[in-house]
């Protein structure tokens, strides 16, 4: 064969090679970007832990204290911090020690029997008090309440099944705890559905869950609709819908819930599955139905009541953190992408920043979008690596 033509030959061989390599080596990379139960790769009894970056998905089994058990060895070190951190923000005066103290009062004669079993389980792997587990439980509600905006769209408005998107707006004074989120999956002995709630470690009671049955919910305050004191002589509303993730298998019990639990606060709580989504107004005089402005197939509220049934005058941007400039945003955004929103494209709706039109703000701390058919769920902290994709139907199955 001549010179040039062995040449030619060779270097026809090193292209369909680098070819073969260059096509074979998507799947894995691809399969690395997502956290799966697999991935766990610490054990303490009956519970797991899967991270990436720097957040933690902790599987729990058992009994209450069992699951507690497991969480606090765990979650060790998450704990710790966490505490510090809380321990910190309740010495900055003694107005805030005084309403930290009555804060955690409150919650001690409110806890369920399986929220006190979880916690004593937790003191005894963590090394913490039960004290200690109780202050760092009350890190939100010391701080005060989340603001936040979500986004619901399915049927005309999405290119799939449905997908949600959520700001969790807060305080930049959470900025430290960037490395400390967790999704927390229990499987209860009880017979009860398993429960995935996200948050900051330590946190019992839930502001973003999904369960085994595909249900997904999310809190955002609505305080500003209604200016009402906090109802002190009735279970916290957190407690109560953390309570309800394990019971709801169908959208339909969210009704028979919101028309049967008084509440001690004012909210707004949107709930999905994979084909719908309603919006519940809830606070200590009643409930309503929300989103009453909006087609169907698209859902949008940030914190203010917009059902006109209410008594309460509709909140200024001023009030209400731009809650109407954000939930306005969000509802152009939606209609300019309308029959494209898959979850690719929900990421980049909830990413946008008020100023160019959309609802991400200086207060947004994290950002979750979920798929409930799938059951998957992308998580980006502010400040943090970019959005991780986690697959949560082998943790929750």
């Amino acid at each position: 064969m001549p010179r040039k033509a062995l040449i030619l030959l060779v270097c026809q061989l090193c292209v369909l090679l680098a070819g073969c390599a260059v096509n074979a080596s998507p799947e894995p990379e691809k399969e690395k970007q997502v956290l799966t139960a697999a991935d766990a790769d610490q054990f303490f009894e009956q519970g797991s832990k899967a991270s990436m970056n720097n957040i933690s998905v902790v599987s729990l089994h058992g009994t209450w204290r069992e699951m507690g058990r497991q969480y606090g060895k765990l979650m060790k070190d998450e704990l710790y911090e966490v505490h510090d951190f809380v321990e910190n923000m309740i010495a900055l005066s003694s107005e805030n020690t005084e309403r930290s103290k009555s804060i955690i009062a409150l919650d001690q004669a409110q806890y369920t029997n399986s929220m006190r079993e979880y916690m004593e389980g937790a003191s005894e792997t963590s090394g913490l008090t039960i004290d200690q587990i109780q202050v760092v439980n009350a890190l939100e509600r010391i701080g005060g309440l989340p603001k936040c905006s979500a986004v619901f769209c399915w049927d005309e408005y999405s290119s799939g099944p449905l997908v949600a998107g959520r700001n969790y707006d807060y305080s930049n004074a959470f900025a430290p705890l960037k490395d400390d989120m967790v999704i927390t999956v229990y499987h209860p002995a009880d017979g009860s559905l398993a429960v995935a709630a996200i948050g900051y470690a330590g946190e019992i009671n839930t502001y973003n869950a999904i369960n085994e049955k595909g249900i997904f919910m999310e809190l955002n305050n609505g305080t500003p609709s209604t200016n009402i004191k906090t109802q002190t002589d009735r279970i916290q509303g957190t407690t109560m819908l953390f309570s309800a993730m394990f019971e709801t298998d169908e959208l339909n019990d969210w009704e028979l819930f919101f028309n049967t639990v008084a509440c001690s606060g004012s909210y707004i709580i949107n709930v999905a599955d994979s084909q719908s989504a309603r919006s519940y107004e809830w606070c200590p005089t009643g409930v309503k139905t929300g989103n009453t402005d909006l087609p169907d197939g698209l859902l949008v509220s940030t914190n203010y009541y917009v059902n006109p049934d209410w008594l309460f005058a509709t909140p200024s941007d001023a009030a209400s953190w731009e809650g109407l400039t954000r939930r306005r945003n969000l509802i152009t955004l939606s209609e300019n992408y309308k029959g494209r929103i898959d979850a690719l494209q929900m990421q980049e709706i909830i990413e946008t920043p008020v100023e160019k039109g959309g609802a991400m703000n200086e207060l947004t701390m994290y950002q979750i979008v979920v798929v409930p058919e799938t059951k998957m769920l992308w998580l980006q902290v502010v400040g943090g690596p970019e959005w991780t994709r986690i697959d949560l139907s082998g943790f929750l199955d």
